[in-house]
């Protein structure tokens, strides 16, 4: 992901961990609140009945209008893995589970009646829904609910989700469909390389994947049989890279046509030769009316849904990174749903009329309360002093939800070997304007970094306090977490230390002993990149680049933003030097965060050398096959030694919720995990 992107609050909020994550990952979304009832006092008619721009008018009950940053990278299920295509596709697509309401581990019937599990947990046969129309109105059937996990996992590539399928189906460590063809992963992620393999093993490999899916359309079946038993396999299928496709319509668009003859051809494709990528036809309660790109993407209701309509009929998505224009819609009541940078909380704070605190024991909200005054010198709820009694309140628009831990991250990652093709490091030298595309290799270097920032003013200044540094790659109550781990801190003196230790020239002699000059004394020039709109990416560098300015004014670190797509795409090109960029977790196991830091989606971006993801693998492989608790937490222990140690990634910040909601909005479904809002219970009142 996911996930980009992204996803401390959803709320009237998408906040800045853009992540991913995800499974998504990287994406700019965040978590949503929970169903309500509606409000005691009637907010909607207290609300402008301004028109919104462009035609739409949000005050119309039947129409939500959005506006956020950036916009899907695609809309095609097997590649969509951040938040912003995540968010469209768990709307217009579905999937054979879904998630139970707020629940992160419970699962409830979809696109299948029921399922059954054989004994040794290796064989799902799950029956198949009858009477669902996709939306050009052909009907669903078996064969096409397999035929979209055979492509999803013959697409596979390090650029989405497929590996999170890949491992139940092909084996622990086996995560992409090419290590079929060859296991040394010469072939992965490449392919030209892939399609020039010998035919045989690529029909071999196709045969395999067609065999582990069988689809028996008379009985209504589709039968799965995986490598091993998969504890989280219904979880994992719950996601938007389960979703279901129209056979015949994917692949009279382009897409494979189920030919074990040709699947060579279709193997990671990138987003921008994708011929799914700006176009939709799922059976959710929304179909894609249109999608304008760095413009507007709109859904209208599916009348035609195999379960009573939605209630909204219209989805309006207007990208806009300029915070001012979209808080001046907010505040004219042009918008139901803005994207509210972390550090322009403060700004809507003063628009809220009733908030609802994170209750840790319970696991849920708290009731709602009417706010009688704001605070602006707390911190977190206590700037929101409730009423007692019978008192009025506020009155304000908006309504809170705070204090929820968040299954999401946003860190700082460090490129090994940068792409040749990159524009961001200057000269490509050790001259004192820009850095060898080998830079981060020296592990002196990356400490220097993470002993350079400023975890405080990082935490103070963008989450206002509602945010704790991150020890280690588990999420608090999962085996791996480590409360009191070593951890990184802001340390200047520690940081020069490290950075003499470094010898990019490799002549054997410290930097800061070499008098032929290596980088303490040549100094280094870098381009630093975050998404257009997302300001914390771009604070968490010029954080940075004001500390190296400190440590020595021969380190220079500049800013640059890029729209979400181009940031995305230079990401996976291993052209940025270093980048932060967010995860949310796909499922709710550790493994999900261990494999794409050591192995996967980000450790293929940073381009880590082969023998520190062997180390990385061999543990890995250890932890997600044992199934003892005490177990796990060794291994994964383990594992969060080597990653301090060689810290390839400085791990930033968990933050907590702080996400509004318009209070006429109604009937959003609060799960953290989800890649943004899910529409179909949503009202307006």
């Amino acid at each position: 992901m996911r996930k980009l992107f992204a996803l401390l609050s959803l709320l009237v909020v998408v906040s800045m961990v853009l992540a991913a994550c995800a499974p998504a990952v990287e994406a700019p979304a965040a978590e949503a609140p929970a169903a309500e009832a509606p409000a005691a006092e009637a907010p909607a008619a207290e609300a402008p009945a301004a028109e919104a721009p462009m035609g739409y008018n949000s005050a119309d009950p039947t129409t939500l209008m959005i506006a956020t940053i950036g916009e899907p990278e695609t809309l095609d299920p097997a590649l969509a893995y951040e938040t912003a295509g995540g968010e469209i596709i768990q709307n217009v697509y579905e999937t054979l589970v879904f998630y139970d309401g707020e629940a992160t581990d419970k699962f409830v019937p979809q696109l299948a009646e029921s399922w059954e599990i054989s004994d040794d947990g290796t064989v799902y046969t799950f029956k198949i829904r009858s009477g669902v129309q996709f939306h050009d109105g052909a009907d669903m059937t078996a064969s096409d609910v397999a035929y979209s996990f055979q492509r999803g996992l013959l697409y596979g590539g390090y650029s989405g989700p497929q590996w999170l399928l890949a491992e139940p189906f092909f084996g622990i460590g086996m995560d992409d469909v090419s290590l079929l063809v060859d296991d040394t992963g010469a072939l992965a992620d490449d392919g030209e390389a892939l399609a020039a393999a010998d035919p045989a093993l690529l029909l071999a490999a196709c045969e395999k994947v067609t065999s582990l899916i069988v689809a028996d359309d008379a009985a209504g079946t589709v039968t799965m049989t995986l490598a091993q038993s998969w504890g989280p396999f219904i979880a994992t299928i719950a996601q938007g890279w389960g979703s279901v496709l129209d056979k015949d319509w994917a692949a009279s668009n382009g897409a494979w046509d189920g030919d074990c003859a040709t699947w060579q051809n279709y193997y990671a494709v990138p987003s921008e030769s994708d011929p799914l990528t700006t176009i939709a036809n799922g059976t959710g309660a929304f179909k894609l009316d249109h999608w304008t790109q760095g413009e507007e993407l709109v859904l209208v209701r599916n009348d035609n849904y195999w379960r009573e309509p939605a209630k909204l009929e219209r989805i309006v998505i207007k990208s806009i990174d300029e915070w001012g224009t979209r808080f001046a819609m907010l505040q004219a009541g042009d918008a139901d749903i803005v994207t509210v940078p972390a550090e322009n909380r403060s700004q809507v704070d003063e628009m809220v009329g009733e908030v609802r605190v994170y209750d840790l024991d319970a696991g849920t909200y708290a009731a709602p309360q009417t706010v009688c005054e704001y605070d602006n010198k707390q911190q977190g709820a206590d700037k929101f002093i409730p009423c007692a009694g019978g008192e009025a309140g506020l009155g304000g628009s908006m309504r809170l939800y705070i204090g929820r831990p968040s299954l999401a991250s946003q860190d700082l990652f460090m490129t090994f070997n940068i792409a040749e093709t990159s524009n961001y490091v200057g000269s490509g030298q050790l001259d004192g304007n820009g850095i060898p595309l080998d830079f981060f290799s020296d592990v002196n270097v990356r400490k220097g970094f993470a002993y350079a920032f400023d975890w405080d003013t990082y935490i103070g200044d963008v989450f206002d306090g509602e945010a704790v540094q991150q020890p280690v790659l588990a999420r608090q109550g999962m085996a791996g977490y480590e409360g009191d781990a070593p951890v990184y801190t802001f340390d200047l003196e520690k940081a020069t230390e490290y950075f003499k230790l470094a010898d990019l020239d490799k002549d054997g002699i410290p930097a800061g002993e070499d008098e032929e000059g290596d980088l303490w004394t040549t100094g280094f020039r870098l381009q630093a990149l975050y998404n257009q709109g997302n300001t914390s990416r771009q604070i968490i560098s010029e954080i940075l680049a004001a500390n190296m300015a400190e440590v020595n004014d021969l380190f220079v670190i500049e800013t640059v933003g890029l729209p979400w797509p181009t940031f995305l795409r230079t990401l996976r090109a291993s052209e940025a030097p270093y980048f932060t960029s967010g995860w949310v977790e796909d499922i709710h196991d550790p493994h999900n965060w261990y494999q794409p830091y050591m192995l996967g989606t980000y450790a293929s971006r940073q381009k880590l050398p082969a023998d520190l993801r062997a180390q990385f693998s061999e543990i890995l492989n250890r932890g997600v096959a044992a199934t003892d608790l005490a177990e796990r937490q060794a291994i994964y222990e383990e594992a969060n030694a080597l990653y301090f140690e060689q810290v390839p990634t400085v791990l930033l910040a968990t933050a907590t919720s702080h996400g509004f909601e318009q209070r006429w909005v109604q009937g959003v479904v609060l799960n953290p995990i989800f890649s943004g809002f899910y529409y179909y219970p949503m009202y307006k009142e």
